[in-house]
């Protein structure tokens, strides 16, 4: 598969141990940050491919680490794999998003983190602000964590090395994925949910990942190179249709409705509606020409978002420090239109309101309706450090989660409580 080289703008050598990337926040790569989406990337020694929320990421190898080895597709011959042909993505047919008023100021809180670690990351929340995952970085690996009333607990997913909790829904119910050995002793990403208290790896899909969950409880992601959905953690999984000559796809995001979101061969930007329809998304105007590509990262509320890039040659450069403009689309008319709110260079969590979150001039900023609010921090830092991200908006827009540096530069999960 081909690596989303765009997205990689710079690696940083921490940490030591384990090897590696935070696959789940992969579409934001390349920012400077200490381990995670940030997060972000530790140094490498060698580079392999993983395809992740619809962009292919490197994945550093170090050497004290299993081999990694590119995602390759589900045999058609395994029982309950994913299935081609008409489709029916679960929904909330009569969602309705709350009504909201703008907060014009938000507070910073440290979250607990299991066994008293210190290093810890939220990468998504549910709708209503109560759910939080990430992972931990305990001594030696990552633990998937997840958090509600003020309380983390751990969800011991198998595998011993890489594993992450990515999205979550109002009934508690998370997906995302975990690093298992082959019988070759490679490892490969496994998709997983985590349901009723249960961990369940999900069927049909040898490796994979699980990027999203909507309230119906319907996930989407990654079969190998091909995007597919589970209409629920115990159902057999399905192939999204795709154009002839395509060579790969991953669906990035599902909304309420039961919408998709994703992108083709990492450059088309696509959507797979509920009722079985699916289409490419509109390329945007960049400096008064149409966009070479984009890819689609999330969606709420109808208004999908993402990235394109100006040129093919842009793509190409950002390796070297190139630049993706924000993008957003109305996937019901098929309205596209550059982000003008100021991103550094894309939106990092939006809401049912539209509000997002991101990086403006260096700072995590949160831009509701007219009021643009740079986020406190745990500890000082200077701008363009990107030693603040947030990760997830609950739809009133007064809860807020990510990550934020403290004074000893160590990642600390946070939440925002915004009024």
């Amino acid at each position: 598969m081909p690596t989303e080289i765009d997205l990689l703008r710079s690696l940083d050598p921490e940490p030591p141990t384990p090897s590696t990337v935070d696959i789940t926040r992969a579409i934001t790569a390349g920012r400077k940050r200490r381990v995670r989406r940030g997060v972000g990337y530790a140094g490498v020694a060698a580079v392999t491919t993983l395809v992740v929320a619809g962009v292919a990421v490197a994945v550093g190898q170090h050497g004290a680490g299993p081999k990694r080895t590119t995602a390759v597709a589900a045999s058609p011959s395994h029982s309950g794999a994913p299935a081609k042909g008409d489709y029916t993505i679960p929904g909330t047919k009569d969602w309705v998003p709350p009504a909201a008023i703008p907060p014009s100021s938000c507070t910073i809180e440290k979250l607990p983190v299991p066994d008293g670690v210190a290093m810890a990351i939220v990468v998504g929340g549910d709708p209503t602000g109560s759910w939080f995952v990430g992972r931990s970085y305990p001594k030696g690996g990552y633990q998937a964590v997840i958090w509600h009333a003020g309380a983390a607990t751990k969800v011991m997913l198998p595998g011993d090395l890489e594993e992450d909790l990515v999205d979550v829904n109002a009934k508690g119910e998370a997906v995302g994925w975990s690093y298992l050995p082959t019988k070759t002793g490679d490892s490969v990403s496994v998709p997983f949910a985590y349901t009723g208290g249960k961990i369940v790896q999900l069927k049909g899909v040898t490796s994979g990942s699980a990027n999203a969950i909507n309230g119906a409880g319907a996930i989407v992601g990654v079969a190998g190179d091909h995007a597919v959905a589970w209409p629920s953690a115990h159902a057999a999984p399905i192939l999204l249709p795709v154009p002839a000559g395509t060579k790969s796809s991953a669906a990035s995001d599902i909304d309420e409705d039961g919408t998709v979101v994703g992108s083709l061969d990492l450059k088309v930007p696509y959507v797979w509606f509920a009722d079985g329809t699916h289409r490419a998304l509109p390329l945007p105007m960049i400096n008064g020409k149409p966009a070479a590509s984009a890819r689609v990262m999330s969606i709420r509320n109808g208004w999908a978002t993402g990235v394109a890039d100006a040129t093919a040659a842009s793509l190409q450069s950002r390796a070297g420090g190139g630049k993706v403009s924000p993008v957003r689309w109305n996937v019901r008319t098929g309205e596209v239109q550059s982000d003008t709110r100021g991103w550094d260079d894309m939106v990092d969590a939006v809401n049912a309101q539209g509000w997002a979150t991101g990086i403006i001039n260096g700072r995590a900023t949160y831009v509701a309706g007219g009021n643009k609010i740079v986020l406190p921090e745990v500890a000082n830092h200077q701008a363009g450090t990107l030693s603040t991200i947030a990760n997830t908006i609950s739809d009133d827009g007064k809860v807020i989660a990510g990550q934020s540096d403290d004074a000893s530069d160590t990642i600390r999960a946070v939440v925002w409580h915004c009024q």
